[in-house]
């Protein structure tokens, strides 16, 4: 009589991964990768990518600091809107025209205040979008009745946002190039000038990086919280869509 040899609950249970495998994982075995997060204990996956994130940010806002055009551009266009900001205000007695003038004058990106804000920004800019995220997808989830752990929620966001950090270095590196602000997307094609600044911010959003982010998300999601990919995608692609039509148009 044959006998067949019993399998061990241990040899079920997939290996945890340590945190440099997770991170590649991620990148090339997305699926597999967040499978197996689901299945063993959780453990914060997300803390060494945000820092990642957060050296890449800082690596971004310093060859854009180091770009003196690209950086009158951008201060250009924001003082041209400031300034009717401010005219409308000055003509609504809310503030002085000395007042105005000397706010615009203060708009300086030799000044340290401008420097503290932007490299502050790349420190503290991933933490906050890694916790406004994952709270965001956590109330869905928990909208749709979704079984999951805030802490894998946390590791799926944190996990995927070094593919933006990436996209966006390259960004820089390619609007250095061009002249002007753009990323890796839509935008490239177009200016600014040529489809009107709320399209063309629209178009920004569009982008290869922004959307392997999300794509990523979306397969983390439905393995963390066991639902169809299709249900997940639709949450996350939703809710994109939601913030690119609103911080665009409105």
């Amino acid at each position: 009589m044959n006998e067949e040899n019993p399998v061990t609950q241990e040899e079920n249970t997939p290996v945890q991964l340590s945190v440099g495998e997770a991170i590649s994982g991620t990148l090339m075995e997305p699926s597999e990768t967040f499978e197996t997060i689901a299945a063993t204990p959780r453990r914060n996956y997300w803390l060494v990518p945000v820092l990642i994130t957060v050296a890449l940010s800082l690596i971004s806002t310093f060859l854009f600091m180091g770009d003196a055009e690209l950086v009158q551009s951008v201060m250009d266009k924001q003082k041209s809107k400031l300034e009717a900001d401010f005219d409308k205000n000055v003509k609504e007695g809310k503030m002085t025209r000395e007042e105005a003038d000397k706010a615009l004058d203060s708009i300086n990106p030799e000044s340290s205040f401008f420097k503290i804000a932007g490299f502050g920004g790349a420190v503290v800019g991933p933490f906050l979008i890694l916790f406004i995220l994952s709270v965001i997808y956590m109330v869905v989830l928990k909208i749709s009745r979704a079984n999951f752990d805030f802490g894998n929620v946390l590791n799926v966001v944190g996990l995927a946002m070094v593919v933006g950090a990436i996209g966006n270095v390259i960004g820089i590196v390619i609007s250095i190039l061009m002249g002007r602000v753009t990323g890796v997307g839509l935008g490239i094609l177009f200016s600014e000038e040529s489809v009107g600044a709320q399209m063309f911010s629209l178009l920004s959003k569009i982008d290869i990086f922004q959307i392997w982010f999300y794509l990523l998300v979306a397969i983390g999601l439905s393995k963390i919280a066991r639902i169809s990919f299709a249900k997940s995608a639709g949450i996350v692609f939703g809710i994109f869509i939601v913030y690119a039509v609103v911080f665009s148009f409105i």
